[in-house]
């Protein structure tokens, strides 16, 4: 029996391949590819990543179980694209947004809270019985936070300071420097006229993060205001659930100072975020290898 667990992520496409004979498995494979959240990248796009994970990390053998954690999955209509463009990349499959099995692979079930803040953002906690879900409902209504949030609020400074409305920064030469840009009509290119495309608009989250580390105060803030923001909505579901930690996973927690934001604002609430370092596909693969009973040697 092969069991496939993948974590389809805004940034990159992971999956983990188990073969399982007599209850004990064994890793076939690992296999990584861009990004395959369908609302950022189109739902033939993110298809054809999620299947080539799949088909390489089992070594092209057919699984008798798919678990596919996927971030895009926020509502009973993703759930119903998803499910007629995915469910026969296995024997059986199972999908449920990424979070769930990220926050599985932590707590086995039980108890918890956690917070994702990669391209977009979502909190989810469970006690068990039940779910409580905050933001996770696209770019457009939420993502408070995220690596796209961070990126929009920048653009949103570059474009006021450079028709004189606010100080400028050297946050402002490095976003023109990096995206080529010369002046507003440049921005107003990039922006409309290049296509929305959210993970290009993500990818310069890196650019405010580097400036912060070197001292830009309008970087600083757009940071501390984001983690804080997303910090509040973390401890408002922690106290749901009723738990003093929250785990964190996502490339915006590597940012030295939005992780500082972050823990102030729990740290007020009494509450401590704990940072998981574990491959997102390993909840996914966890659910699956615990419903066929096999345990990895």
């Amino acid at each position: 029996m092969i069991v496939v667990g993948v974590d389809g992520g805004g940034t990159k496409t992971r999956a983990t391949a188990v073969e399982c004979v007599n209850g004990k498995g064994k890793v076939l494979g690992t296999y990584e590819t861009e990004g395959s959240n369908f609302h950022n990248v189109g739902i033939r796009r993110a298809s054809q990543r999620i299947r080539e994970a799949v088909t390489r990390s089992a070594n092209d053998q057919f699984p008798d179980l798919v678990v596919l954690g996927l971030a895009g999955l926020d509502s009973k209509y993703d759930y119903q694209v998803l499910w007629e463009n995915l469910n026969d990349v296995g024997k059986e499959v199972i999908m449920d947004n990424d979070s769930f099995f990220l926050l599985y692979s932590e707590t086995g079930g039980g108890k918890g809270v956690i917070t994702i803040s990669g391209t977009g953002s979502i909190v989810l906690g469970m006690d068990g019985e039940r779910k409580v879900r905050a933001e996770g409902a696209g770019w457009f209504l939420s993502d408070t936070g995220s690596a796209y949030w961070v990126g929009r609020e920048a653009l949103r400074y570059l474009s006021k300071t450079l028709q004189g409305m606010e100080k400028e920064t050297p946050l402002v030469k490095m976003i023109m420097k990096t995206l080529k840009l010369k002046d507003i009509d440049d921005l107003i290119y990039w922006v409309y006229h290049r296509g929305h495309r959210i993970e290009r608009v993500a990818s310069i989250a890196k650019i405010v993060d580097r400036a912060s580390r070197k001292g830009d105060d309008m970087a600083k803030t757009i940071l501390l205001r984001g983690s804080k923001e997303l910090g509040e909505i973390s401890a408002h579901v922690a106290r749901q659930i009723n738990v003093r930690q929250v785990y964190v996973v996502g490339g915006m927690f590597n940012s030295r100072v939005y992780m500082k934001g972050f823990r102030e604002t729990l740290t007020r609430w009494k509450m401590e975020p704990i940072k998981t370092n574990k491959d997102p596909s390993i909840g996914s693969l966890m659910f699956g290898l615990n419903k066929v009973e096999c345990k990895l040697d």
